[in-house]
């Protein structure tokens, strides 16, 4: 294979990235190539591994990158899940340990998922009820004062405990992303690595 089909093989590969990190890529191993000089060719694609290989370190690479660098952490969290998964698909592994790295990684992700998506909801819930509760209390107030005080009471309780828990919910989802794609990233790195040695 010569230098510039590799080079048009990566770069269909990683064409679900941004166009400067594409561009990026494609220089990088350009100069790659041609530090290593035009008979060298050969020994560089043995070294790097196949087109496969290489996109998906750099599809996996840029997931974490990505994840790393912005602040808005659930936007960026499937991002980067959507880039593992690429870069997964991308690894030149055999078909039914693709199947079974493709089911644990979206299991990992569904699992993951909906323990922050109903933590969310719990932390949603919370201020409604108590400020519904608040509303209940007020509306009894002339026709048992006990009563009302004890639903203003609870609900101003249960109000209070959903604004405290809010900033530790995100920043738990936040660290949940994250370990999440750092643990499919090296499970990625694992198997194209150990695929890599193989050959």
């Amino acid at each position: 294979m010569s230098k510039d089909e590799y080079l048009r093989k990566l770069r269909l590969k990683i064409k679900k990235l941004p166009k400067q990190e594409i561009d990026e890529a494609i220089l990088y191993y350009q100069e790659y190539f041609e530090e290593a000089g035009e008979e060298s060719t050969d020994v560089v694609i043995a070294r790097l591994g196949s087109p496969s290989h290489v996109a998906s370190q750099i599809l996996a690479d840029y997931a974490v990158k990505d994840l790393d660098t912005d602040n808005s952490p659930t936007k960026k969290s499937f991002s980067a899940v959507w880039f593992i998964i690429l870069a997964i698909l991308a690894s030149p592994i055999a078909l039914p340990l693709l199947a079974v790295v493709v089911l644990f990684a979206l299991s990992l992700i569904l699992v993951c998922g909906m323990t922050i998506l109903t933590l969310f909801i719990f932390v949603i819930g919370l201020p409604i009820s108590g400020f519904v509760s608040t509303v209940s209390g007020f509306a009894v107030i002339f026709q048992h004062w006990q009563t009302a005080i004890f639903f203003i009471g609870i609900g101003l309780v249960v109000f209070g405990i959903g604004m405290l828990l809010y900033s530790p919910i995100v920043y738990f989802s936040k660290k949940v992303s994250t370990g999440v794609v750092r643990l499919l990233k090296r499970l990625v790195d694992k198997i194209t690595n150990r695929r890599k040695e193989g050959k």
